[in-house]
């Protein structure tokens, strides 16, 4: 019996692993260390919490917020950020040739098993940032909440 839930629990992290790959459609998207600037516009912001509706103490909510915002040199910078220790904070930029709206960026959020609605054991936490330029998609990007706490299952499975 034991033999079988390493296993299942080897099949679920290696599934969570492939779900938190992020993707792209552009290759303009930079990680190099950005900074918020003052001559940067906040455009869009979402903010969420996965588990509100399941806690009993208001200190063990957890938000996870997405940020967009465009430089004068029509520069974007995406900032994610939460109150969770599972989460690194992620940002990267895009060059565009146009400014954008708040129009041009939807996020869909996704649980871990990738559906769309929440439940207690099966929480919100990808987020899916798409940002199109005059209508056409140029960057569509998954941010994991969870990234440490994928880490920490690596690092854990490491050690055996």
């Amino acid at each position: 019996m034991a033999r079988k839930n390493k296993i299942l629990f080897v099949v679920v992290t290696f599934l969570m692993v492939l779900n938190l790959i992020g993707c792209s459609s552009k290759n303009t998207e930079n990680n190099d260390d950005i900074t918020i600037t003052p001559n940067m516009e906040l455009i869009y912001e979402e903010t969420i919490s996965p588990n509100k509706e399941y806690v009993e103490k208001e200190e063990d909510i957890v938000n996870y917020t997405v940020e967009v915002y465009q430089g004068k040199d029509n520069v974007i910078l995406v900032n994610s950020k939460s109150n969770s220790e599972f989460f690194k904070p992620l940002q990267y930029k895009l060059g565009l040739d146009t400014n954008i709206t708040k129009e041009d960026i939807d996020i869909e959020w996704a649980t871990l098993m990738g559906n769309t609605s929440s439940t207690k054991d099966d929480q919100l936490g990808i987020a899916y940032v798409s940002i199109s330029e005059n209508g056409e998609l140029v960057s569509k990007r998954k941010i994991s909440f969870i990234n440490r706490a994928i880490e920490i299952i690596e690092d854990t499975l490491d050690k055996k």
